[in-house]
């Protein structure tokens, strides 16, 4: 902001920086976010994209920063935690070093395999049929949400009395 003048006639030029337009999320996995956005206009640069995931485990924020500032129109946030929600945020800079609003945008890490296995029993319903019972890994070993279960058969050999 700059004044020219002073009393009723001053002059007041306020001079706004654009916000990064067209922010998104180009691809995703367990464990990086890649982002991409439109060129910033002449003069304007982006500053440093980071990304902050509420962390459960200590009420606090965690925050991933890459060094410096980015060149180009994408960057990607790797060593994520899985199946987390990470809001995301870009800002431009002026040649003058004033800085846009943040542009922000949420995702949500994909979750990986389980590490956790399915506790189960299975028991003789009739003389030819086999009954079967689960229940889900314990959370913190679910790593996602399970969406199904696969359960494999075969014979194992043959019996006789």
């Amino acid at each position: 902001m700059t004044v020219n003048g002073t009393g009723p006639n001053a002059t007041i030029n306020i001079t706004t920086v654009p916000t990064v337009e067209n922010l998104r999320v180009s691809e995703v996995t367990n464990s990086t976010i890649n982002i991409t956005w439109d060129a910033p206009p002449d003069g304007y640069t982006v500053d440093a994209p980071y990304a902050e995931a509420t962390d459960s485990s200590t009420n606090g924020v965690r925050t991933r920063r890459p060094a410096g500032a980015a060149t180009s129109t994408w960057h990607m946030f790797s060593n994520c935690d899985s199946f987390r929600e990470y809001r995301v945020f870009v800002r431009l800079v002026s040649a003058g070093g004033d800085k846009s609003s943040n542009r922000t945008i949420t995702v949500r890490t994909l979750g990986k395999a389980p590490t956790g296995m399915p506790k189960f029993k299975g028991s003789f319903a009739e003389i030819r049929s086999l009954l079967i019972e689960w229940s889900a890994p314990d959370l913190w070993e679910r790593n996602g949400i399970i969406t199904n279960y696969i359960i494999e058969w075969g014979e194992t050999g043959n019996l006789t009395t």
